[in-house]
């Protein structure tokens, strides 16, 4: 990944080590419920947490992008990938554009 700020580094970080947990449980576990709350709420983190400049935005989309196909396959339908949607609305609030 390219240069990300400090927090977004530490909330991408975070979701990776959640996601692993995630994948590494068995959806038989009593624990895979948790594991998949856990790495849900570490997602919607990184997709909520602003970004610096339209570089990092790039980045955090591909990152969440590759989580996305990870977790679903390739999109196919317009309701997938919804953390994806969520950031770019966030972003787009951040820095509204000039009406002119």
């Amino acid at each position: 990944m390219g240069s990300l700020s400090p927090e977004l580094s530490r909330l991408i970080d975070a979701h990776r080590a959640a996601y692993q947990k995630f994948e590494a449980t068995d959806e038989n576990d009593d624990a895979f419920l948790s594991a998949s709350r856990t790495e849900d709420l570490a997602r919607y983190d990184v997709t909520m947490r602003p970004c610096v400049n339209d570089a990092e935005f790039i980045e955090k989309l591909r990152y969440l992008m590759n989580i996305e196909c990870s977790l679903w396959g390739e999109p196919e339908f317009l309701t997938q990938f919804g953390s994806i949607a969520v950031a770019v609305r966030e972003y787009f609030d951040q820095y509204p554009s000039n009406p002119h």
